[in-house]
């Protein structure tokens, strides 16, 4: 695979996005929905800040490369790999049940998964 730099700044821009989404969606769902008092607002951002940036890179640049596979494929097997690496580090640093973890971050990957392409598709979201 050859990294552009359009195919880097889609990157940059995707991972950013999904900081945003998620580590925002994270933050409401531990202190609103869920209601963990314990977790202190900085620790819910950090942790969701370092999940995706351990996360993301392996969905553009890895798994597009394993046996050259198309972006569907890579998808099909890059996505629950990210939902199941992120539950595990909410589990680990944010303490949570693993119950709790895996629902906070299906409902997250799900969110970054499905707004960025419609907010694509009615041309709010370009890439820079």
């Amino acid at each position: 695979m050859f990294v552009t730099i359009f195919y880097t700044h889609s990157f940059l821009t995707s991972l950013f996005f999904t900081i945003v989404v998620e580590t925002t969606l994270l933050y409401v769902l531990l202190r609103f929905i869920i209601r963990q008092p314990d977790l202190s607002s900085f620790k819910i951002i950090a942790t969701g800040f370092f999940a995706n940036f351990m996360t993301v890179p392996y969905v553009w640049f890895i798994f597009p490369t394993i046996i050259d596979w198309s972006r569907n494929t890579s998808l099909l097997y890059s996505e629950p790999f990210v939902f199941l690496v992120e539950a595990v580090i909410y589990r680990i640093y944010l303490k949570t049940s693993m119950r709790t973890a895996l629902f906070v971050s299906l409902v997250c990957n799900a969110a970054s998964y499905f707004i960025g392409p419609i907010l694509r598709a009615h041309g709010i979201w370009v890439y820079w």
